[in-house]
């Protein structure tokens, strides 16, 4: 199947359809609202492709589309900080909860005329 690799939040993820992205916690909430669906499209879709061809981009691939829905938004489970100083009877211990967005991936679409279903395609040219 296609994959992708996108730009969101800061940070690259690659992705397949169906995937489950964790990010960090998507601002606006009321653009990123539980449910809604978002199209990622232009510059940050940096990479995309299938068994046969690959789209890099500069920075982005032209007319690559990934679709993106909201499944949740909560807070990550607890990251200790755990701090110490040997021989000195000094310990302190932090909490931290990131809060993160959950993303499913609905689609990830190839520009219009790069995709190729099967091999058939780049066969029949390389025999003509």
């Amino acid at each position: 199947g296609n994959f992708a690799v996108i730009y969101l939040a800061g940070f690259q993820h690659k992705v397949t359809k169906d995937d489950l992205l964790v990010v960090n916690k998507l601002k606006p909430v009321s653009e990123w609202s539980v449910g809604s669906t978002h199209t990622i499209k232009g510059d940050d879709v940096m990479l995309v492709a299938n068994q046969y061809k690959t789209c890099v981009g500069l920075p982005g691939v032209a007319g690559a589309e990934v679709d993106v829905m909201v499944e949740e938004i909560t807070r990550d489970k607890t990251l200790v900080i755990f701090k110490k100083r040997r021989r000195k009877n000094s310990r302190r211990k932090n909490g931290f909860r990131r809060q993160v967005t959950f993303l499913r991936v609905l689609d990830v679409r190839m520009p219009e005329g790069e995709a190729v279903a099967d091999g058939s395609l780049e066969s029949e040219s390389i025999a003509a």
